[in-house]
């Protein structure tokens, strides 16, 4: 007796839910939408570049950089959204300038005076509130910027071009040095040692092993985009960026040769203005006080 009573109103019921669901779901699916819309707005942005996709995109563009370090990751959306992008990296947004004009742009005026990275990364390769690049220091930074200037524009920089055309002249006199057994010429090595002659000559001046120091700086390198970004918990296990500090110290050691030797040739100076050029200038006040102090 009770079923049966109960029956009709199960049937009732029933029938009723169909009809009244396309009702019931359509506005909370247009306020689905708009959340989804405001909350994606941050996406939309003029500058190419992964999409925010409800806090996903900043997630995955971490992740790469993460994964892939700083240079491989930068190379990938280089092919994939151009010379100019914006990506997130520690949750913030980023820009990734490839273009030559736009670096000058910035290295050329002083509205620019930091830049990203994780201080104990920046420690273990040696940048933390050092150079100009990763130097978040801004009183330091404005320091040391003149001397970097020079080395941007002016004579140094014409200078530059044709020194860097007689290096390129000479290397490619010597292509079989970066040409392997099966006929095929490393273009990177030659573009390295190119530049790392180039600069040798334009800032230091002293005779170097150039196949072991670009050897060396790549390594650097390597640490330098593995380690920039890296959590702080990273650097908590010696063992995960032991590989890296012994990179790092690898070049520092064959640097701080370099410039025991350069500082040795400018404390037996005749006349200063000789023998001045970048590394000179950016030593400042020592290698002027050792020079003076070596005299009689």
């Amino acid at each position: 007796m009770v079923l049966e009573m109960l029956n009709p109103i199960h049937y009732n019921i029933t029938s009723i839910v169909p009809e009244a669901m396309p009702a019931a779901t359509m506005p909370v699916l247009l306020l689905t939408g708009l959340f989804l819309l405001v909350w994606n707005y941050e996406g939309t942005s003029s500058i190419p570049g992964p999409g925010y996709c409800m806090g996903i995109g900043p997630l995955i563009s971490h992740g790469r950089f993460l994964w892939m370090g700083i240079g491989s990751a930068c190379n990938y959306y280089n092919r994939v959204y151009g010379e100019f992008m914006r990506v997130w990296i520690s949750g913030e947004e980023t820009l990734i300038i490839s273009k030559s004009s736009s670096m000058f742009h910035i290295m050329k005026h002083n509205h620019y005076s930091s830049r990203f990275g994780s201080k104990l990364g920046l420690q273990c390769i040696g940048m933390h509130e050092k150079g100009i690049i990763f130097n978040n220091n801004p009183e330091l930074w404005k320091t040391t910027r003149p001397f970097f200037m020079k080395a941007l524009s002016g004579p140094g920089l014409v200078r530059m071009v044709t020194v860097c055309a007689e290096s390129l002249k000479t290397h490619l006199d010597r292509l079989e040095e970066v040409t392997n057994e099966s006929g095929y010429v490393d273009v990177l090595t030659l573009l390295r040692r190119v530049m790392l002659d180039t600069s040798n000559t334009l800032f230091l001046r002293i005779p170097l092993d150039e196949s072991a120091i670009v050897v060396k700086i790549q390594g650097y390198f390597d640490a330098w985009q593995a380690l920039l970004i890296k959590p702080d918990i990273f650097f908590k296990i010696s063992w995960l960026y032991k590989k890296y500090e012994k990179s790092v110290k690898d070049l520092k050691d064959a640097m701080e040769v370099l410039i025991a030797e350069k500082r040795r040739r400018i404390s037996t100076e005749e006349k200063l203005e000789e023998c001045m050029d970048f590394a000179t200038e950016a030593c400042g006040t020592s290698l002027s006080w050792t020079w003076s102090c070596a005299k009689p």
